[in-house]
């Protein structure tokens, strides 16, 4: 198991319990401290395009008002502490960071030393005290579960190899928490192919990390911000810079060996670019600064899973496709080009009420998904007493040839070939025609839609127009994959009026 599946894996078994147990023992170690009385200012990044659907989780699970960063890819909303372990568990988000400070209109210098020196001195004036209590009951939160499951996962093991020498006795039931906070958070960290998190104008985008040789071992004299850990070890630390605009003096690499060589005095905290215990954030967007910290490690979008493809899809990009279609109970949910089955694992692990059928030509692709699928129900079968299972299953076919009845289907979500990796854009001009109207054969008219990924927009737009009398583009929302700029479409299935999409069947 991956460290960032690990990471996930213990906040998803998280509950209020916890983080109240755990500021209790703060609260106990320090008197003044009033830890569950704060709130603070989460951000998020999402898939770009994204931003309106993610706001629309965090009102539904969170009960918290968002507000969408003008980078596009981020929103921040105010939770208060208690309530950390449900953030983890947000389906449509790939980092975390707790704000420290924003500046919605900051005035840089003009000259490069004056505007770095700017932010060193603004490193000393942030309010640190809150943002890393936040931090602090992350970590903690992160070490206790990960020790309890370490714990449950040797009593399993015990249990197993006593059953099968004691045949016949009672079944021990283990321990396991509730499905619904299961079946989110299960991830794998395994290379993805497609990283990218917001799209910026070339050239005005900077990504750099601080790193500086030795650091001092001076002791706290800042108040309430705590320079050291738990274990009296000096925390380590690294500042990652986010940059983009044209009217900024420096780099980002300027930026951030400047502000971390300022918040290093101010904590004495040590200087690591790899093995860092505190990644401080410093966003910047023309005149638009956030400093944060981060709560997360790796990205929340590699959960599912653990056999990649050539076009693997991210499974927040995924999850977003899916929310917009709006899945209702007993739903039947198509992905008829499913690639490695990143759409339909996903709906089958937030819409169980629903049943998700993932389908390829390819038999390379539908072999990729079975192992998916048999992945998530062995991280199911290892957190429940009895065996794991998922409404979902997968089929080998021919896109222009579905075996389903005509309008058997409630909703298609499908990721359509670009012509890049798979495929050429002189094949999508036959296949785009054949596919939407195949796709109208078996969805269900009047109340059917389809939600499809794509950035071959020239080839979609020409068959679509073929297809009035079919389906209704409703909604049309852009994205990065990637780096290539793409669309997902929202398609609303017509009332049949042609004779051509009625089946033999």
């Amino acid at each position: 198991m991956s460290e960032v599946e690990k990471a996930v894996d213990a906040f998803s078994e998280m509950n209020l319990g916890d983080a109240h147990k755990l500021l209790d023992e703060d609260k106990e170690a320090d008197p003044n401290a009033s830890c569950k009385d704060i709130v603070v200012t989460i951000g998020a990044t999402v898939p770009t395009g994204f931003e309106l659907t993610a706001a629309d989780e965090v009102q539904e699970k969170l009960g918290s008002q968002s507000r969408i960063s003008k980078d596009r890819g981020k929103i921040y909303f105010e939770i208060p502490v208690i309530s950390l372990p449900q953030v983890h568990q947000l389906r449509s988000v790939d980092n975390l960071f707790v704000v420290v400070q924003e500046f919605k209109d900051y005035q840089f210098e003009e000259t490069k030393e004056e505007a770095l020196k700017d932010l060193e001195d603004l490193a000393k004036k942030l309010p640190w005290s809150d943002p890393l209590q936040v931090w602090k009951l992350n970590t903690s939160l992160k070490k206790k579960k990960t020790r309890q499951k370490k714990g449950i996962q040797q009593s399993n093991t015990k249990k197993q190899k006593l059953e099968g020498d004691m045949k016949g006795e009672r079944t021990v039931k283990g321990f396991h928490e509730p499905l619904q906070n299961i079946s989110g958070m299960a991830s794998v960290e395994i290379q993805d192919p497609q990283k990218a998190d917001k799209m910026v104008p070339p050239n005005e985008d900077e990504q750099s990390d601080f790193k500086e040789e030795g650091a001092s071992n001076g002791e706290n004299a800042s108040g309430d911000c705590k320079r050291r850990d738990t274990e009296g070890q000096v925390l380590k630390f690294r500042v990652t810079c986010n940059r983009a605009g044209d009217n900024h003096s420096f780099t980002s690499n300027e930026a951030a060996r400047d502000f971390g060589g300022a918040v290093q005095d101010f904590f004495q905290w040590k200087a690591d670019m790899t093995n860092f215990d505190v990644e401080v954030l410093l966003n910047i967007h023309n005149n638009e600064v956030v400093v944060g910290i981060a709560l997360t490690e790796e990205s929340l979008h590699r959960r599912n899973i653990t056999h990649f493809g050539p076009t693997t899809l991210r499974s927040t990009l995924a999850y977003g496709m899916l929310r917009l279609c709006d899945p209702q109970p007993a739903d039947i949910i198509i992905d008829p080009m499913c690639g490695t089955g990143a759409i339909p694992i996903e709906g089958a692990a937030e819409w169980p009420n629903c049943f998700h059928i993932a389908g390829d030509n390819n038999p390379q692709a539908v072999k990729r998904t079975a192992n998916n699928i048999s992945s998530l129900l062995k991280q199911i079968q290892s957190k429940e007493s009895s065996s794991g299972s998922k409404p979902i299953d997968n089929i080998q076919w021919d896109i222009c040839s579905l075996p389903l009845r005509t309008g058997s289907v409630d909703v298609i979500v499908t990721d359509m070939p670009f012509g890049k990796r798979i495929g050429s854009k002189k094949k999508n001009w036959d296949l785009y025609p054949a596919c939407l109207m195949e796709m109208g054969r078996i969805c269900r008219p009047r109340t059917g839609r389809a939600v499809l990924l794509t950035q071959d927009r020239k080839c979609f737009a020409k068959a679509l127009s073929k297809m009035g009398h079919i389906w209704r583009k409703s909604h049309t929302i852009w994205v990065n994959v990637g780096g290539l700029h793409a669309a997902v479409y929202l398609l609303k299935r017509l009332e049949e009026k042609n004779e051509e999409t009625k089946s033999k069947w």
